[in-house]
Formats: structure tokens, C-alpha cells, sequence
């Protein structure tokens, strides 16, 4: 009877992970002539159990501190055509492929075979690296692992297939999570420095001792042997994945020691070397990139942009290289995750060298129909935008002359179109951004809209409320007040037909200007009310009667409670009842803090108009006054500077010769200069 493959599993007490591990190889165990050997190296009964469920070929072994030895009992009691082996930390998502590469014969028109292995570095599996291993060959008697610390399994001979088939690993997030790494590398390095004082010659061994000083940050050794190992492994026939990994790990080494300009010296050298694969010339660029942005190099740094761009479409064109040009972490994939970044620094460069033909090639690099990929990157993309404002129009043009339907894109492609003054086109490309408008990129419609006086129709059927609140506070908040003087006019007569747009910049606004000026009283009073009605009008549109009449008691939003109590004031100033408006300017400071400066306003206002020296009405005032002080207490005690300051501003005109107003406002400006 034959066997066609043999499954060899080293296994501790990781209870978590092998349940998973072993039910992955059911299919396996199932559908082919296989056979799963176990060499248990743990002490636990539980374990045991659970391994004998699957098999009872279960091999003990003490443990040596040789993965190779360990490894190699199992090996020895192998019967099968092939073996595989997997660790009990990892398991298949699905062995179909491994499972249709046998059944059909395909095994046997190869020696060897590559799958891939997710290294995950949290348990929620966001993190995680891509590495093809060669973990199953043809069994023969010169098969054998060697290496005590990262074993290889040997002769892997070609050909060689490579399998999409891959395995979850949560074993370096495992030492992240329990804090395993200095206890690992303190068992490996000393074996390591052993092994290397017996075997000098060892480039592997080089490339394993640099792997454990850099986990540990020490990064100066790491180059040490880096340089030793990519030393010796130019003298061997044959390039192996160790010195693909030594090729890329020198000058990124180097770079983490400081050393800007011997990383950039290290990089060059080793592009320039014959045996250097393209792979290694893909990451090489990555960190000569990094390398150059740190150094200001800006014309060298688009040398490596350039070779990243060239190194990139060559190994996607072919393929089979891509994966057989890899090592631990060395992947075309992971390469790949570089791209835009690489790309985001071309476009700083060029502009920087004053290259603005290649800014405009790197822009048509970017995988601009990939939304997704792309989204994180716009402000990036603005950012470049915005810090060579010189050159801002010759941006726009490069985006104009693209052929692509990316809505950022189009977006470039409307503001170009603005700027040459072809206002029709203009017209017909803000349409149909307005039909698929990336996120945050609403305000920048909006912006195009007014100053062309667009109607606004199309834009605010795709904005929400929640989205038009958050746009109205922020288009107050930051435009200046002389262009927000400017733009309020323009834009209101565009809401027409969308009432609850219309007032809620109404209120941002009015907020805005109250907040900001000292108004004559009648002023004043008439933006308090017009104010007050936007609200209640808002209110009237949400609420039911009965919340309205009690608005504490329906916990309405703070502006409603606020117009609730201030309107009742303003309607008893309006029939000449100042005195019996007090108590409902009282409520309102309370309620919202922020109008308090124009609240207070009016107060004094009305002192003045009342010109009465009764002791009840300056009684009244004082203990006003002394509740917007109990709020800027409030504010300072809470660190909120900003707010406090504005509140302390208009309470210095309410008080302009409270000291303890003045006391504060020197604190205030005192904190809030280290905040």
C-alpha cells in the first residue's frame, strides 16, 4: 500500500492553536493515502489527548534546543511519497488545492513545493505579513532539516510548484502579546554565535544572528553580520533567498542605525552588483526612497521612484519571479503595499527638483481605479496640493489631461476647468461629482458652487443633516470673518428650497457674528431674535407641541432649550418688561455657555436703559455677572482655554472693571499659552 504524502506537526502545550491546526488537516488525512505524525515536546495530558484524536503515531521528545533534531524525528518515520510539515500554531484555510495536486497526479511532474504563511503580529489578524515557505518535498534518503535555530528542510529541488494554499500563523503575535521576544532571542543568539564560531563560513547563519540582534533594536551588530553574510553568500554559485534577504537588509540596517548617508552608500553599491535579483532592487528602492527623503536628496530620490516603478511592473509581468525571488518578509506583496506611499514621495520630490514632467508620470501611476486602495491618500494628495500653491496650476492640468473616472480626480479636473474659465464645463464636471463625491470632499463642491453660483440642488440631495451640521459649524469655525462676510451672501440664496439647510448656516453664522462683535442694542437684540426663530422654526419641524412647551423635561437639544428661554426674554424687552426678562436671561446663560458673551450684552444694555439706582436691579445684575463668572470658572477648571477666552472677552465687557475677571483672563492666557 502506498502513502503519497507523509504530515509531520511539532507540538507543545499550545493548546489554543492546535485544535484548529489538526481540524485544518482532516481534509488531508481524509481524502488522500497520508498519514500525520506527531513529535510532542510537551508535558501536558490534555494536549495529549486532543493529538490522540487524529493519530496515534506520536513521537516524545525531550527538548534539545534543536529544532533540527526535533524536527528529524519525525522525518525518520516518514513513509510517504512527499512530506509536509506545519507547527501546531498555524493552520490551513483550505487544503483544496494540496488535495487536487495530488489527486491528479501533478505531484509527480515535481521535487518540491512552496505555500504561503500569513504571519499575523496581533491576534485580530489586521496585522500580519505574507511569506511563501517551502514546507513539502519529494521524500528522499538525502532529505533532512538542518540548522538548529530557523531550520530548512533540504534538498527542496526543482522544479517547484507554488501554491496559493496558505496557513494562518499567530505565533509572532504571540510573543508580542506575552512579551516572548527577549526571551527567544536571548535562547537563539547565544546557539546562533555557537553554530557561527564552528561554521565561520555560514552565510545563513549570519543572515539568522542579524535577524536576532535587529529584534532586539541593536541595530550596529545587525549590520555587522549583515555585511559578513552578504559577503560570503556572493561567493556561492547559486543565490539563495538568505541573500536576497541580505541584499535588502543591509542598507535598511544601516539606515536604522542613523547613518543616512552609508544606508544611501550600501543601497547604490549593492544595485550595481551583478547577482542583485529584481526583487531585491523593488525593496532596495523602498528604503533608498526613505533614505533620500531624509537626506533632502530630491533628484536621487526620484532615481529610486523611478527604478520602484520599473522593478514593479516587471515582476507583475512576471510573475513567476515575483514568487521565486522572495525570502522571510522579502515578497512581492509586501513590496506592493509600498507603492503609493513611493509614489506620494515622488510627487514631493519632483516638485521639489523642479521636475514637474515626471510629476505628472508618477500622478498617472497611481491606481487611481482602485478606489479603496487609494481614499486614505487624498489628503495626502492635498497636502501636495496645497504646499506648492505655486504650482497649483500646473497640478490641476496634469490632472486634467488624465483618463480616468476617479472621482478625486474629476474633482481636480472641475477646478482646472474653473480656473481657464470655461464655466460650462466647469458646470457639467461638478454635476456628476456631485453623484459620487469622495468623503470630506463635499465643502470643496459646495466652494466651487458658490463662487459660480451653481444651484446647489444636486449637492444637497446627496448631503445628509448630519453631514450639513457638521459642514455649516465647519465652514464658520474656519473661514475668516472677513470671508465668511463674504460668503454668507452668496451662498444663501442657493438654499432656497431647502429650509432646514438654509436656517442651520443661518444660526452658525448669526452664532459666529454675536460671538465675535460688540453690537448697538437694537442690532443686537434683532440677531438674538432672528436667531431664536431659526431655531424654534427647526424645532417646530422635529417636535411635537407638548416637548416644545417643556423642553427640559424632553431633553431637547441644547440650541432649542437655549431659543426656548432666550425668546420669552427677548418678547417681554420687546412689551417694555425688563425686570421680568431676567429670569429667563438667566436660563439661557446657563443652557449654553457659548452665547453667554452676547447674553451678557444685552444685560448691560439694559442696565443702562433701566438707569434705575435701585439695589434690587444692580443685585440682579451682580449675580448675572456672577454666574458667566461660575461658567468661565467652569471652562478654566476644565482646561478648555479657547472657550474660556471667548466667554472672558465678552464677560470684560459685561465687568470691565472686575478684578477678578481680569485675574482670570491673565490665567487663562497664561495656560493657554503652554496648552
Amino acid at each position: 500500500m502506498n502513502i503519497q504524502l507523509t504530515i509531520s506537526m511539532l507540538v507543545s502545550d499550545r493548546i489554543e492553536t492546535l485544535g484548529k491546526c489538526l481540524a485544518s488537516l482532516k481534509p488531508l488525512l481524509r481524502e488522500l493515502d497520508s498519514e500525520l505524525i506527531v513529535v510532542f515536546t510537551g508535558k501536558n495530558e490534555e494536549t495529549l489527548e486532543l493529538v490522540r484524536q487524529y493519530t496515534s503515531h506520536i513521537i516524545p521528545f525531550t527538548w534539545c534546543d534543536d529544532f533540527a533534531k526535533a524536527r528529524n524525528a519525525g522525518l525518520k518515520e516518514g513513509r510517504g511519497e512527499w512530506f509536509l510539515y506545519i507547527d501546531d500554531d498555524e493552520w490551513f484555510e483550505d487544503t483544496t488545492e494540496i488535495i487536487q495536486f495530488f489527486k491528479s497526479g501533478e505531484y509527480r511532474l515535481y521535487q518540491s513545493a512552496f505555500y504561503v504563511q500569513h504571519n499575523y503580529l496581533d491576534f485580530e489578524g489586521k496585522r500580519y505579513s505574507d511569506g511563501g515557505v517551502g514546507r513539502m518535498c519529494r521524500l528522499t534518503p538525502e532529505t533532512e532539516f538542518v540548522f538548529p535555530i530557523h531550520e530548512n528542510l533540504v534538498p527542496l529541488g526543482e522544479p517547484c510548484k507554488h501554491l496559493s494554499t496558505f496557513v494562518h500563523h499567530y505565533g509572532y503575535a504571540r510573543k508580542e502579546c506575552f512579551d516572548e521576544k527577549d526571551t527567544r532571542t536571548s535562547r537563539n543568539l547565544p546557539l546562533l554565535l555557537e553554530m557561527y564560531e564552528k561554521d565561520p563560513d555560514s552565510p545563513r547563519c549570519c543572515m539568522q544572528i542579524a535577524q536576532e540582534y535587529r529584534s532586539v533594536s541593536e541595530f550596529g551588530p545587525a549590520v555587522e553580520y549583515c555585511r559578513r553574510g552578504l559577503g560570503l553568500a556572493r561567493k556561492e554559485k547559486q543565490i539563495y533567498n538568505y541573500e536576497l534577504w541580505l541584499q535588502v537588509h543591509l542598507p535598511l540596517l544601516t539606515f536604522y542605525t542613523g547613518d543616512l548617508r552609508l544606508a544611501l552608500e550600501e543601497g547604490e553599491r549593492i544595485l550595481k552588483h551583478p547577482r542583485t535579483l529584481e526583487s531585491a532592487a523593488l525593496h532596495l528602492s523602498v528604503t533608498l526612497v526613505a533614505v533620500c527623503r531624509g537626506l533632502k536628496e530630491y533628484k536621487k530620490g526620484l532615481k529610486y521612484v523611478n527604478l520602484y516603478h520599473e522593478k514593479f511592473c516587471y515582476l507583475l509581468e512576471h510573475k513567476e519571479k515575483a514568487v521565486l525571488q522572495s525570502a522571510a518578509g522579502i515578497t512581492f506583496d509586501m513590496a506592493a503595499k509600498e507603492m503609493i506611499p513611493v509614489y506620494m514621495d515622488g510627487l514631493f520630490f519632483s516638485l521639489e527638483a523642479e521636475d514637474f514632467q515626471i510629476a505628472g508620470r508618477i500622478l498617472s501611476w497611481l491606481p487611481w481605479e482602485d478606489r479603496e486602495q487609494l481614499l486614505p491618500y487624498y489628503p495626502r494628495l492635498e497636502e501636495w496640493k496645497k504646499e506648492y500653491q505655486g504650482k497649483k496650476t500646473a497640478i490641476l492640468e496634469a490632472y486634467a489631461r488624465m483618463d480616468t473616472e476617479n472621482p478625486y480626480v474629476r474633482i481636480q479636473k472641475a477646478l482646472y476647468a474653473e480656473g481657464q474659465g470655461h464655466l460650462k464645463e466647469t458646470e457639467e464636471l461638478w454635476k456628476n461629482c456631485t453623484k459620487d463625491c469622495p468623503p470630506g470632499f463635499q465643502w470643496e463642491l459646495i466652494e466651487i458652487a458658490v463662487r459660480n453660483q451653481f444651484l446647489l440642488e444636486p449637492m444637497l440631495k446627496q448631503m445628509t443633516p448630519e453631514a450639513w451640521n457638521e459642514y455649516a459649524k465647519a465652514v464658520t469655525d474656519h473661514k475668516k470673518w472677513v470671508e465668511m462676510q463674504q460668503f454668507y451672501p452668496k451662498i444663501m440664496p442657493l438654499l432656497d428650497g431647502f429650509p432646514f439647510y438654509r436656517r442651520r448656516l443661518e444660526q452658525c453664522y448669526l452664532e459666529k457674528l454675536m460671538t465675535r462683535e460688540l453690537l448697538e442694542e437694537v442690532r443686537l437684540r434683532g440677531f438674538l431674535k432672528d436667531y431664536c426663530e431659526s431655531v424654534l422654526a427647526d424645532a417646530q419641524a422635529v417636535y411635537k407641541g407638548e416637548a416644545l412647551e417643556a423642553p427640559e423635561t424632553y431633553a431637547l437639544p441644547t440650541r432649542y432649550r437655549f431659543a426656548s428661554a432666550l425668546i420669552n426674554a427677548l418678547n417681554l424687552i420687546d412689551a417694555g418688561k425688563l425686570i421680568e426678562s431676567f429670569p429667563f436671561l438667566k436660563e439661557s446663560l446657563k443652557i449654553y455657555p457659548k452665547m453667554s458673551g452676547a447674553v451678557g450684552q444685552l444685560l448691560r444694555y439694559l442696565e443702562e436703559e433701566i438707569q434705575s439706582p435701585k439695589q434690587v436691579i444692580t443685585e440682579e445684575f451682580m449675580l448675572l455677572g456672577e454666574q458667566v463668572k461660575q461658567i468661565l470658572r467652569g471652562l478654566i477648571n476644565g482646561g478648555q482655554w479657547d472657550e474660556a477666552y471667548g466667554v472672558m472677552e465678552q464677560l470684560l465687557s459685561l465687568l470691565p472693571d472686575d478684578l477678578e475677571v481680569l485675574q482670570m483672563k491673565q490665567e487663562i492666557l497664561r495656560q493657554g499659552a503652554k496648552a
